[in-house]
């Protein structure tokens, strides 16, 4: 696997020493400064569907919501920003025709560093939004170092994001692959089984774990291919590929709408849009991009 999977392929110098309010400042302020904007989860986009990156100092004056503006990190020499506005239209009035969408809607059109860069802001201002208060003794904590940890001053706990690992299992019997489908999905849309990792499992005991619950199938062999940062909210995908000799189905209503098993050629036609057995998963899903792999052999 090659291929940089949607919402990954952004790496950044995190500066992790150069986070004084002093040197903050000066990143604000430099000239090559950029910064993506944000509204209640949705990113500002110009009229080419694409996320705006301005410079920070345009934003002087603005209201916006704790933890203030965001410093992601050094893109080589370039300080990055993000920034959540609590009145969004001082935002849209930056940049003529501008308008917030869902990161979901313009995942397909960005570019995939941008599209990285955009996952990793959200995933840091919904860690913010429901980490306001400390964990420890309740009382409201405060932004530090640029927004990449979160100090209590009552009980002076330090708290800093996390993500929740999430397996992912592409499940194959020979030719033969096994998707399921959550309720609420539209309608022909399934995907390779996921499921969080519980406190004291491995990747491994997850899986198996998950793949039980939810089809009553028992996963004979576990290979790891590739992982996917997930920022809805902050997520790290496990992609799997699984073996399994046992294809009788016993499926979890309260997990699943329905899950069956699809013929590689299916399959294949999905992708080529000869085939209309199911949806296929969006091109920015890790299922999408397992499903690909497995086509390929």
């Amino acid at each position: 696997m090659t291929d940089i999977l949607p919402f990954s392929g952004a790496a950044l110098d995190l500066a992790e020493n150069e986070r004084s309010h002093e040197q903050l400042h000066a990143f604000t302020n430099a000239k090559n400064a950029r910064a993506l904007l944000f509204h209640h989860g949705e990113i500002l986009t110009g009229k080419d569907g694409r996320p705006i990156f301005l410079e920070p100092m345009k934003m002087k004056g603005t209201h916006l919501y704790d933890p203030g503006p965001i410093f992601l990190g050094l893109d080589g020499k370039i300080p990055v920003f993000a920034f959540s506005f609590s009145k969004p239209e001082e935002a849209l009035a930056l940049v003529k025709g501008s308008k917030f969408v869902p990161i979901r809607g313009m995942a397909s059109q960005a570019k995939p560093k941008d599209l990285a860069l955009a996952g990793k802001a959200k995933s840091l201002i919904d860690w913010h939004r429901f980490h306001l208060f400390c964990a420890a003794c309740g009382q409201k904590s405060e932004p530090r170092l640029g927004g990449i940890m979160r100090k209590c001053p009552s009980c002076n706990t330090d708290h800093y994001p996390r993500v929740n690992p999430v397996v992912i299992m592409f499940i194959t019997n020979g030719d033969n692959c096994l998707l399921g489908r959550s309720p609420g999905w539209p309608d022909g849309a399934f995907s390779a089984l996921a499921g969080f990792v519980s406190p004291g499992e491995s990747i491994e005991e997850a899986c198996k774990r998950e793949v039980m619950e939810e089809v009553g199938v028992r996963v004979d062999t576990i290979s790891y291919k590739f992982s996917q940062p997930w920022p809805f909210p902050s997520q790290l995908m496990i992609g799997l590929f699984c073996e399994t000799s046992d294809t009788t189905l016993k499926i979890n209503k309260t997990e699943l709408d329905t899950a069956d098993w699809f013929y590689k050629e299916d399959v294949r036609g999905v992708f080529a849009g000869t085939n209309n057995r199911f949806l296929c998963p969006p091109d920015f899903t890790i299922a999408h991009h397992l499903m690909k792999l497995w086509l390929k052999d």
